[in-house]
């Protein structure tokens, strides 16, 4: 019988060190193996590519975040957008109405969301 036992727990400590070690190794797989509820990183890179836009700025609404070049395009903007060339930052777009503008900005289902708005110096 004693030398049952001592089987039986020689079984059992191997089983457990077995289960401990694919437990390890599981837990340091690297994250590309383990499955995930993310987009594949081929369609978030589409996703983020900015892009870019070049015209006359024809109109801001403040209320909407929203700004609209003279050639139709519209586009949104949040208080983390940066400006260039305005005072005021965001609030100084409503003063920039006329101007050339470029937007940097990321395509986010239908929206065009605006990351920076460079304004161009006035004419004189």
């Amino acid at each position: 019988m004693r030398m049952n036992s001592r089987g039986m727990i020689a079984m059992l400590g191997s089983v457990v060190f077995a289960v401990v070690f694919s437990l390890t190794a599981f837990a340091q797989a690297p994250a590309s193996q383990a499955p995930t509820a993310q987009a594949p990183p081929a369609a978030a890179a589409r996703a983020q590519k900015p892009e870019s836009a070049t015209g006359e700025l024809k109109s801001v609404d403040a209320q909407k975040m929203t700004l609209t070049l003279a050639n139709g395009q519209t586009f949104q903007y949040t208080s983390s957008t940066k400006v260039t060339g305005a005072q005021g930052g965001v609030a100084g777009l409503a003063s920039a109405s006329g101007r050339e503008v470029t937007i940097d900005y990321e395509t986010k289902g239908a929206d065009r969301i605006a990351m920076m708005i460079t304004i161009s110096a006035e004419k004189k």
